[in-house]
């Protein structure tokens, strides 16, 4: 083989990466910030036909003046089979369906959680997940969280997908909600017409972005214990709706983690930005977090994940920055 051949050989395999034809791509969970910043990146891609972006609430005012053409927002309980089958059947996609969904709905907030938000969690993946198998979807994408992985003082310097689960019956009931639904999908990962892929994101940071890592970031002043700096990999908005975008767009399917480009402690991210922690004694840790919640100088629930201000927890992302990332030029024609 000749070296333009050889050339032309690896042209053509990348290309292959690429999926072909025109996305029309369903986002659930259209009111968070994560989803504002990827709806935005897609409608800026010639190759994204339409977007259904879909969630239970008022459309966010940064959308409002988008083409409606393209963009179509609807309000709509995702927790209910019927609401979720005819998001499918909606006649701008009669001609040409939804071959993409990105599943972000998912209700994460501690405080008030019950069981109807556990039924919510599950229902939402298990009703998205059924119905893009039955009308043909080619990839479906669910965010899920570095909260899965158990963290202690002997785990790994860098944490890779296959490291040990949260599995602690004791462990916060929303972290177990973002396992079952991981469950869900991976169960499907072997699909032969659907790409099923699960991102577990690093903390991140960025502003109005809900993350337990950012509200700590944006309390008044965060609160840390006293001899212990953990190493962290946070990402941001704008880099997870990268991914997010190119796991959309690209081949491959299963479970990635995906982080911000460095390592280093707490404290180094939180002086980058000109924040001051309060340092206390570990007892206290729990105890003051609860006063500042009550004084408004925080939403930071530190018994979420009451072992991550103590222990590092560093995501290696070289399977998703060696199978995407580094086709992202691709993306660029």
């Amino acid at each position: 083989m000749s070296d333009q051949e050889y050339e032309q050989a690896e042209d053509a395999a990348l290309e292959s990466l690429l999926r072909p034809g025109m996305r029309r791509v369903l986002i659930a969970g259209a009111q968070r910030k994560i989803a504002v910043e990827l709806i935005n990146l897609l409608l800026a891609d010639r190759r994204v036909d339409k977007i259904l972006a879909v969630s239970e609430g008022p459309c966010p005012p940064s959308l409002l003046g988008q083409d409606p053409n393209r963009l179509i927002y609807h309000q709509a309980g995702l927790d209910r089979r019927r609401s979720v089958d005819n998001l499918f059947l909606f006649e701008h996609f009669r001609d040409a369906p939804i071959d993409t969904v990105v599943h972000l709905a998912f209700a994460g907030n501690p405080k008030g959680y019950d069981v109807s938000r556990h039924e919510y969690n599950v229902n939402v993946t298990r009703h998205l997940l059924d119905a893009s198998l039955r009308h043909g979807v080619g990839k479906y994408v669910f965010l899920s969280s570095d909260a899965v992985y158990a963290v202690g003082p002997r785990g790994d310097y860098k944490v890779g997908e296959d490291a040990e689960l949260n599995l602690d019956p004791e462990s916060p009931a929303t972290v177990r909600d973002i396992i079952d639904a991981e469950f869900l999908c991976r169960a499907k990962m072997d699909h032969p017409a659907c790409e099923v892929m699960v991102l577990r994101p690093a903390g991140v940071i960025g502003g109005g972005v809900m993350s337990g890592l950012n509200l700590l970031f944006e309390s008044n002043p965060p609160v840390l214990p006293i001899g212990f700096d953990p190493m962290i990999n946070p990402t941001s908005k704008e880099r997870l709706a990268q991914d997010l975008r190119l796991a959309s767009m690209l081949r491959g399917k299963g479970l990635f983690n995906v982080a911000g480009p460095a390592a280093g402690p707490l404290s180094r991210f939180l002086e980058a930005r000109g924040v001051k922690p309060m340092r206390v004694p570990g007892p206290m840790l729990r105890s003051t977090n609860r006063l500042q919640r009550l004084v408004g100088q925080t939403r930071y629930h530190a018994e979420y994940q009451p072992k991550r201000l103590f222990y590092s927890l560093v995501l290696d992302d070289s399977r998703f920055e060696a199978g995407f990332r580094a086709h992202a030029s691709l993306l660029a024609t």
